[in-house]
C-alpha cells in the first residue's frame, strides 16, 4: 500500500506543470546565470581606467604608463576637476622637470589623486603607484650601476607570494562559496510545491477526509508522501549540481578549473549524492511538517518563507575560513555544516569524519522533524481542515 500512496502522489504531483517547471527549469535558469556571471567576474578582462595629466610627460614614464593594459593616459587642462567630475579615474601630478630632477638626483614629489571610496578610482591609483615604485626602483638600479655598487646592497632579500591551492585558485574558492547555497536552494523549491499541494492544498480542496477514510494506516500515507516530497527535492538537487558541472565545463575557461579533482573524483561525487540525499530528506521533512500543521496553501507559504533563507545564511560565516581551518565542531551545526564539507569537496579533501558528523547531525534533524510530522498527523485537529 505504501508504494501505491507514492506512485499517486508522484502522479498528481507530475501532472502539475508548475512543479515541473520549479523543479527543473527555474534551477536549470538559475544555475546558468550565476555560472555566466561568476565566469565574467574571474575573466582576465580587466576594465578601463583614464589616468589624467595635466601636461606631457617624460618618455620613459609615459611609455611605463602606456604598458599597463587597463590605464589609458589622457591630457586635460585642469586635471583634478576631471577626476571631481568622472571623466578620469585617477589624476597623476608631476613636475616639468621631472627627467632634470632625475639626472641631478634631486628629491621631488609625485602626487596621484583620486577617490578611494570609489572603486575604479582607487583601482587606478593603485595601478599608477604600482608602475611609479617600478619606475621609481628602475632609477635607483641605474644610479647604483653607474656607481659600480651592486643592487643586493641595499635589496639584501626578494618576496614572492605563492598560493597554497594554487592549481584551483579563485574559481573554487568561488564556486565553494555558491554551490551549497545553490544546491540547497533548489532542493527548497524543487520540493516546496508538492510538500504544499500534498497536505495544504488537500485541506482547501477537502479531499483529505477521503484519503483518511480508505484502509491504509496514516503511518503508511505520511510516509508516502514524505518520499514523493523528498523524490523532487532529491531530483531538484542533482539536477542543479549536475547542469552546474556541465555549464561549468562546457562553457566556461576559469571556473572549470575547480573541478579539477584528480584521484578524489569518485569519493567527492560519492559524498555529493549522500548529503544531497540526506538534506532532500530533512528539507522534505520540514516542509511537510509545515504543510500539515497549516490550515491553508497561503498560511503554509508564510511559514516556509523562512526555510528558503536556511541554506544562505551559513555562506557569510564561512565565506572567508579556508577549508582545512574548518573543525569537527562546524560539522555539528545544521546547514553550516553542508556548506563547510561541499567547501572541503571542492578542495579535494575527503574527510571521514566530517562526512560521518554531517550526515549524523542531518539523520537527527531528520528524524526530530518526521517524528512531529508524525506526531501532528495523528491527530484530527490538524489534520482535517477548519
Amino acid at each position: 500500500m505504501l508504494s501505491h500512496i507514492y506512485k499517486k502522489e508522484m502522479i498528481d504531483a507530475l501532472r502539475d506543470r508548475k512543479t515541473i517547471l520549479l523543479t527543473i527549469l527555474v534551477p536549470m535558469i538559475m544555475m546558468l546565470g550565476l555560472v555566466f556571471f561568476y565566469e565574467s567576474m574571474l575573466s582576465d578582462k580587466g576594465e578601463q581606467y583614464t589616468l589624467a595629466v595635466g601636461h606631457s610627460l617624460p618618455p620613459a614614464l609615459e611609455s611605463k604608463l602606456n604598458g599597463i593594459d587597463e590605464i589609458s593616459v589622457k591630457t586635460f587642462a585642469k586635471p583634478e576637476e576631471a577626476v571631481d567630475e568622472g571623466k578620469a579615474d585617477a589624476y597623476l601630478n608631476v613636475p616639468k622637470e621631472f627627467d632634470s630632477y632625475v639626472n641631478s638626483m634631486t628629491p621631488f614629489k609625485v602626487d596621484v589623486y583620486g577617490n578611494s571610496i570609489d572603486q575604479g578610482s582607487s583601482n587606478a591609483m593603485q595601478l599608477v603607484q604600482s608602475a611609479l615604485d617600478q619606475y621609481k626602483n628602475k632609477i635607483v638600479q641605474e644610479r647604483l650601476t653607474n656607481k659600480h655598487i651592486d643592487q643586493s646592497v641595499i635589496q639584501p632579500f626578494t618576496i614572492q607570494q605563492k598560493e597554497a591551492a594554487e592549481e584551483k585558485g579563485a574559481s573554487a574558492i568561488m564556486l565553494s562559496a555558491i554551490l551549497p547555497m545553490l544546491i540547497l536552494t533548489s532542493i527548497v523549491s524543487g520540493a516546496m510545491p508538492i510538500a504544499l499541494d500534498i497536505m495544504a492544498g488537500e485541506k482547501d480542496r477537502k479531499s483529505i477526509e477521503a484519503l483518511l477514510l480508505t484502509p491504509v494506516s496514516r503511518n503508511k500515507v505520511l510516509v508516502g508522501k514524505w518520499l514523493a516530497v523528498s523524490t523532487f527535492g532529491v531530483a531538484s538537487g542533482v539536477l542543479a549540481l549536475v547542469f552546474l558541472i556541465l555549464s561549468t565545463v562546457l562553457f566556461t575557461e576559469n571556473l572549470k578549473t575547480a573541478f579539477q579533482l584528480g584521484d578524489h573524483m569518485w569519493s567527492v561525487i560519492g559524498a555529493s549524492a549522500l548529503i544531497i540525499v540526506l538534506s532532500a530528506l530533512l528539507i522534505s521533512a520540514m516542509e511537510l511538517f509545515i504543510s500539515i500543521i497549516s490550515s491553508s496553501v497561503k498560511e503554509a507559504q508564510s511559514y516556509m518563507s523562512f526555510i528558503v533563507f536556511l541554506p544562505m545564511l551559513p555562506m557569510f560565516f564561512i565565506l572567508s575560513k579556508a577549508p582545512n581551518q574548518f573543525d569537527l565542531s562546524y560539522f555539528l551545526i545544521p546547514f553550516l555544516n553542508l556548506h563547510a564539507l561541499f567547501k572541503q569537496l571542492l578542495f579535494g579533501m575527503v574527510e571521514p569524519a566530517a562526512i560521518l558528523y554531517t550526515s549524523g547531525t542531518i539523520a537527527v534533524l531528520i528524524a526530530i522533524f518526521f517524528l512531529l510530522a508524525r506526531a501532528c498527523f495523528l491527530k484530527d485537529k490538524w489534520v482535517l481542515p477548519k
